[in-house]
This record gives C-alpha cells, structure tokens and sequence, in this order.
C-alpha cells in the first residue's frame, strides 16, 4: 500500500521496528554518552506527528504501545491511553480515506462512461488521469480491481483518441478551405485580419493530426495569400500612427508654453478654473489621438505625464493660496459662535459669506470639506437661540433613558433561575422606586408606553414570585441537575457524533461522586438514564443512529409530559402538538368523570415534578430540551 511520508519528527517504519545496536567498548569511550529516550517518550513524541495515510507506521506505533501497556505499572496510564485512542482515531481515518478513495473512483465509472458517449474526449482523458494517480495509494488488491473495472472504458477511450486524430485532419481540411474563401474575401482589412488569425488559433487548438506536415504547408501559404491585401490597411494605420504622433507632440508643446507663462505669475493671480480646463481639454485630445507607433508610445507619453505634473504643482501652490484664504475666513465664522452680541455675530457671518462667494472655487475635494467646515460654523450662530428648548428636551430624554434603564434591569430579574429569583425581591423592590422617581411629566406620550411596559413586568414578577418552587424543591433540583447535566454532555458527544473518552468506569466513579439525589423517583429515572448511556457508549458506532433515535422517543415523551401539563393549567398548546393534546383531552374524559379539578396547590406540584422529570430525562437534543423547558416555565407562571 503506498502511503504519504510521514512528518520529519515522527519514527518511519523502519526506526519504529528496528532496535539500536548494542555499541561496542570502543565506541562508547569515543562518543559522549547521550541522555536516554524512554520508550513511553519516543512513542509521545512519534504517534502525534505520523500521519493517518502512514498505516504500516501506525501498526508498528499501536503493537509498540500496547506491548507497553501490558505492563501492569502503565495499564491505567492516561496518557497511554491517550496515545492508543489517537491511533486507533488515525487507523480509522485511514480506512476511511481508502474507502473514500475507493468509492471515488467507482461512482466516476458512470461519470467517464457518459463523457465517452457526449464525446467530451478532453475531460474524459483528465478524469481517466486523475482515477489512475488515485489507484496507486490504493492497495494493490483494490488497484487490481478497479483496473479490470475501468478496463472497457480504456479500450472505449483509446478509441475515441484515434477517432479524434482523425477528426482533427478532416477539420484541418476544412479551416483550409476557409482560409481558401479568405483568399476572395473582400471584407474590411481589419475584419479578415482578425478572421485569418481565429482561423490560425483554431489550428493550434487542433494538435497533432494525420498528414500534419503536409496539411499545415497549405494551410500556411493560403494565410499568406489571404493576409497579402491586409498589408494597404496596415500601412494607412502606419501613416494615421505618424499623424498622431505629431498631434500628441504639438499637445505637449502647447502645455509647456502655458507652464512657463504660470511660473512668471504670483500664485493669487493664477486661474484655477483656467489651469483645471486646459488640463481636462489636453487629456481629451490626447486620447483623440491615438493610437501611436507602439515604439514612440512609451517617451512620449512620459512627457505628457511631466508636463502634467509641472502644471499640477503649479495649480497646487495656487490651491494651496487660496484653502489658507477659505480657512481664515472658517476661523472667523468659529469666533463669531462665542460672540456675546448674537445680532452682530450674524450680520458678521453675512459678511463673510460674501467673501467666500468672492474667493470662487477651487478643488472640488477641498471646497467640499472646507464649505462643510464654514458652513457647520455658521450654523451654529443660529443653534444658540435654541438653547433653552434643547437642554429641556435633553433632560427629559436622559430621564426617559433612565427609566428604559431600569426597565431593562427588570427584564433581567425575569431571566434569572429560580433560586437567584427567589432572592430579588429587594432588589426589585429599590428598581421600582427608581422608575418612579425617573418619570417625568415632560415625556408626555413616552411616559405611558414606558409605564404599560413597567406594569407589565410588575404582574410578570409577581405571578412567578407566587408560583417559586420552595427552598427544599430547589434544593433537590439542583442535586438532580448535576447528575443530569453530566449525562447531558456525554450524550451531546455521542449526538454530534463524537467520541466519548471516558471509559465506563470512569463515568460510573464520577457518578458515584455527585451527591445523593434522596428522591427514589427520581434517583431511579437517573439510573435508568446512566444505564442507557453506558449502553450506548459501549455499542459499536453506528453513525449515532441509535442514540438519535433514542433521542426522538424521549422526545415523544416529554412532548405528551408538556401536553398533560398545559391541559391541567389551560395553556395553549403549540399548533403542531394539537392532535395530540385532543388525543390526550379525549384519554382523560375517559378516565376522569366525576373527578374533582386539581386545586392551584396540586398545580404547580404537578409541574414542578414535570420540570424535574425532563432534567433527569434524556437523551435529548439542546434544541428540544430547551423548547420543552421553556413550556414547561409558561405553565408554571399561569398554573
């Protein structure tokens, strides 16, 4: 079986099968003795680093480690244990790349067999590759095998190629013929240009053919003919190339003329309209113009470039004038928010936004940012007179703030468990309080929106305050939550498909460890729920089909467990469990006539063992705990 090289760290084969040498007197005198390596510690170092493609390895590597953990001393090592449940995991990832592998090249037998009859030879040849450097990592009895499979489809495939030999010469034949007609063709120079190079192209495309040689000397001199009146086009192209070139220079001539006047100005007294549409109208022409003789393109399309650059540092030191003008006047309009005298200060700031109109525009990018600049400055001159009606309507958005704030903290009271909740009484108790004090007259439509909603949460907490399980249920809750909470996590392995590490022993002494639940009930339903988790961790691995489907009957149950509990309290139901709340309705009728209603007392016992009956239950899924503890909680609050 051929396999992929191992990391450099770890053993090969060889080192893991093979002992050091006994050294002789001699040559341990010459070499300076080296610390020893136990066996425990090569295997550490050599199993983690060994690839799962390594199988002969990883065999060596197992037999190694269980010689070692024969010896009673390290029967019990966690970490040989370790080390053994890795090999064991790569062993099986070998077996299933193998299989992976195997089931790749079997399911591509259709594939290629379909490809072979739509003709699609190219992708059949790379799929047929890709099968064959695929057979090699497998064993040779496999590659055995599959070669005899994939036998007619070779036989089919060879077939196809000499067909395609053939093919590809009676093409050849025909792009002759229509370089042929190309010969004749009075189409634009540029248009059978472009055809006699496709039909070139689609020659390459080709390959090799039958009669090559011969068939490609023909094809070769009908081209020649074809591109022959071609060549008058070409050469105008030349004569229109030598046109442009003289147009770009005498652009370039024109903007270093117009430099040079720029240089001799003050920079207050340069255009910036001027500058920026000269600069626009020169990129226009120049791309006017166009194209040039590719051999000219390149020098003088940098001087282009350095003219532009020239005139862009010209207009820079003009811009740069004329931002500084338009900051002074930003400057002012910002003193002008802490005058005293506001009428003044708004007369001023007309002033200076004709001065602003005066100066023109510059860059657009700039002007942007600095109008947006003066102009938040300017408004705030006018946000003064409204100073007083803005510190009223701050302060009663921070008292609506505060009292969405307590709200808030409210809704956190509710979502407390109900040892914590038992204990916030006070704390509720101080948080209404400070709702009161926080409304205000002045939030007018918000003060009864924000007062239903507290009214709200107020009949919330006292229905849950009155339905509180008492200190002894709590406390026998939480004794049955430790127990079924280590169930939950081992099943939510064994549910996602993953391994449980723990041995059977093991779960059994961590639970023999939690404390005693001391009710029988619900003691037993824990056992029985230890016991089948025991259970599935001993059978052999089936993909977890057998825990889901233990999941989905315990579903069932705690389905019928919620239903019974809304019929007692007159809960709705979810729609989907309708049927089965009638079926359940219809089975009580049945039994119950003539029997008394359950008092408010009997309820909510009724329902605290049916909370504490789906903790000790499972296994069950996160989603379908979490739902049927969730109905389970809306029954007690209206039991």
């Amino acid at each position: 079986m051929t396999s992929s090289t191992p990391h450099d760290d770890a053993v090969t084969q060889q080192e893991a099968t093979s002992q050091p040498d006994t050294p002789t007197a001699d040559a341990t005198e010459s070499r300076p003795a080296r610390p020893s390596v136990s066996e425990q510690e090569k295997l550490q170092n050599a199993i983690p680093n060994t690839s799962y493609k390594d199988l002969p390895t990883l065999l060596v590597l197992q037999t190694r480690l269980a010689a070692l953990m024969s010896e009673e001393s390290r029967a019990d090592d966690p970490a040989l244990q370790a080390l053994a449940s890795t090999v064991a995991e790569r062993i099986a990832q070998h077996h299933d790349w193998q299989a992976s592998m195997v089931s790749e090249v079997e399911k591509s037998q259709a594939t290629l067999q379909q490809l072979l009859t739509d003709g699609r030879l190219r992708e059949a040849q790379s799929l047929w590759d890709r099968n064959q450097n695929t057979l090699k990592k497998l064993t040779e009895t496999e590659q055995l095998r599959l070669q005899e499979l994939l036998a007619p489809l070779k036989a089919e495939l060879t077939k196809l190629l000499d067909w395609k030999k053939f093919a590809a010469s009676e093409k050849k034949r025909e792009l002759i013929e229509k370089m042929r007609a190309l010969t004749t063709d009075e189409s634009a120079p540029a248009a059978k240009a472009k055809l006699i190079r496709e039909l070139q192209d689609e020659w390459k495309l080709l390959g090799h053919s039958d009669d090559n040689d011969e068939l490609w000397l023909q094809f070769s001199e009908l081209g020649k003919t074809a591109f022959e009146p071609c060549k008058v086009y070409f050469k105008e192209r030349k004569e229109k190339q030598a046109a442009n070139l003289i147009a770009r220079t005498n652009i370039c001539e024109q903007l270093e003329a117009y430099v040079a006047t720029l240089a001799d100005k003050p920079e207050q007294a340069i255009d910036l309209q001027e500058a920026v549409k000269l600069e626009q109208q020169a990129r226009t022409d120049w791309k006017k113009f166009a194209p040039v003789a590719q051999n000219k393109i390149k020098s003088l399309q940098q001087r282009f470039n350095n003219v532009l650059n020239a005139l862009k540092q010209q207009k820079r030191s003009a811009l740069q004038l004329h931002n500084a003008q338009k900051q002074a006047l930003i400057d002012q309009a910002k003193a002008l928010v802490e005058e005293a005298d506001l009428a003044a200060a708004i007369n001023q700031a007309k002033k200076l936004q004709a001065d602003w109109k005066a100066l023109g525009p510059g860059s657009y990018q700039d002007d942007r940012k600095l109008w947006t600049e003066f102009r938040g400055a300017c408004d705030a001159l006018f946000a003064r007179r409204d100073q007083v009606s803005r510190e009223q309507r701050n302060q009663g958005n921070k008292a609506e703030n505060e009292a969405r704030k307590i709200i808030g903290q409210l809704n956190a009271l509710m979502a407390l468990d109900d040892e914590q909740f038992a204990d916030a009484r006070a704390q509720y108790n101080d948080l209404s309080k400070a709702f009161r004090a926080a409304l205000s007259p002045d939030m007018k439509a918000q003060r009864k929106n924000l007062q239903d909603q507290f009214n709200k949460l107020a009949r919330r907490f006292d229905a849950r305050m009155k339905t509180l399980p008492d200190r002894k249920t709590m406390q026998l809750m939480q004794l049955i939550t430790a127990r079924a909470e280590y169930c939950q996590k081992l099943e939510a392995k064994l549910l996602g498909k993953k391994a449980v590490t723990e041995t059977a022993d093991e779960i059994t002494t961590q639970w023999q460890a939690f404390d005693s639940v001391g009710d029988p009930a619900l003691g037993n339903l824990l056992e029985q729920r230890l016991q089948q988790l025991l259970a599935h961790v001993a059978a052999a691995p089936d993909d977890g089909k057998t825990i889901k489907a233990a999941a989905r009957q315990q579903a069932d149950a705690m389905r019928l467990l919620c239903v019974d509990a809304e019929i007692m309290c007159g809960v709705d139901s979810p729609a989907s469990d309708k049927a089965l709340r009638m079926q359940q309705q219809l089975n009580q009728l049945q039994k119950g006539l003539g029997r008394m209603p359950a008092t408010q007392k009997e309820r909510l016992e009724n329902v605290q063992q049916a909370e504490m009956h789906l903790i000790c239950s499972g296994p069950l899924t996160e989603m379908d705990r979490a739902s049927f503890s969730e109905r389970l909680q809306r029954v007690r609050q209206r039991a």
